[in-house]
């Protein structure tokens, strides 16, 4: 039995690298969730990809292991031969691995017959894993998902999620681009594109407000003399004018369109807001530091939970490919106006150009 490994096994809530022998290698892989990829994805991908996700975890590609969590790390890569994989019942053709160590953390089991779309209520029928081992599960499928790979859970359940997938992207901006110009950004790849704005009627103020019975029925408990009752309305007035004399400030709004291949796929949506607190995809630019605008390019497809489902139907599959290269296109208008970080779905940095 022969197999190479790079990279440092570690215990729970350890530190430091725990050697063995080949064949204690191969026992432990065989208890452990692997992530299975494709022989020709280098190490320096799979590093960089997960520096999107956990830019402080380590570099795989210096021999790391990469932290996620106080008692959980991805190791790898692990490349076996043909002998090694089967003693570490990794199922045919794979060679390559990484491993997820993570304490074992279910919660209850899912519901009967239950699908979801990364396959988890398949994999783990007695309880679905969560907390370190669940977001650890999670990002081993949304990486198998990306790099066309799969998973071997540790009781030797198979998960290969679908590649085509992942179809929303998010891009990430220090610059702020008004509705209108983003609109018109918008509109040369969705025509049908518009601004949305959610607006609700109004009648005034109810009749009591004018009678003043709320007013007097409330301070029937707590009367107010002459001095409080003129400082209540000093600082009422003082707020007011306030109030009117600041400029609106708008730190969100969407932009929405019927997909040009027919009313039948849905619509795609530019959702648009300042965010001010940390993202990991961003975390390695200096902007990342000060509030920074998230564009988020989403398909709004008729038919949600065929979106959440595991095997989808032939239709809504058809629906999604004729609606990704418009999803890309806005995603390139998009970031073309207002550079910075595109990712997918899942968090990872993508080349606009390359969607």
């Amino acid at each position: 039995m022969t197999m190479a490994t790079r990279g440092k096994w570690f215990g729970r809530g350890a530190s430091h690298a725990a050697g063995g022998s080949d064949a204690e290698v191969i026992a432990r892989l065989r208890t452990q969730h692997l992530l299975l990829l494709p022989s020709t994805v280098g190490v320096q991908e799979m590093s960089d990809l997960l520096t999107s996700r956990v830019p402080d975890g380590g570099d795989l590609s210096a021999g790391d292991a990469v932290i996620l969590g106080r008692h959980s790390s991805i190791s790898g890569p692990h490349e076996l031969s043909m002998e090694a994989a089967v003693d570490a019942a990794v199922p045919m053709p794979w060679t390559l691995v990484y491993a997820l160590i993570a304490p074992v953390e279910r919660e209850d089991p899912p519901w009967p017959n239950s699908d979801d779309r990364d396959g988890f209520a398949m994999a783990f029928p007695d309880g679905l894993p969560w907390r370190e081992e669940g977001r650890g599960l999670h990002l081993l499928v949304a990486l198998a998902r990306r790099l066309h790979g799969a998973v071997r859970v540790a009781d030797g359940q198979l998960i290969q999620p679908d590649p085509d997938r992942a179809i929303d992207h998010t891009v990430y901006s220090p610059y702020w681009l008004d509705p209108e110009v983003l609109l018109g950004v918008v509109a040369r790849e969705l025509p049908s594109a518009t601004l949305a704005t959610q607006t609700m009627e109004w009648g005034g103020p109810p009749r009591e407000a004018y009678t003043g019975e709320i007013v007097l029925a409330d301070i029937a408990h707590d009367p107010l003399d002459n001095r409080e009752l003129a400082e209540l309305h000093h600082r009422a007035d003082h707020n007011d004018r306030v109030v009117l004399s600041d400029d609106e400030v708008l730190d969100r709004y969407a932009i929405v369109g019927t997909s040009p291949t027919g009313p039948q796929d849905g619509q795609i949506e530019v959702l648009v807001r300042v965010c001010e607190d940390p993202a990991p995809a961003v975390a390695l630019q200096e902007w990342s530091m000060r509030p920074f605008v998230v564009y988020e390019v989403r398909w709004a497809c008729p038919d949600q939970a065929q979106r959440e489902r595991r095997l989808p139907t032939e239709s809504y599959l058809a629906g999604r490919e004729r609606i990704r290269p418009v999803v890309n296109a806005v995603t390139r208008s998009v970031y073309e106006a207002a550079t910075g970080v595109v990712t997918d779905e899942d968090g990872f940095a993508v080349d606009p150009y390359f969607l």
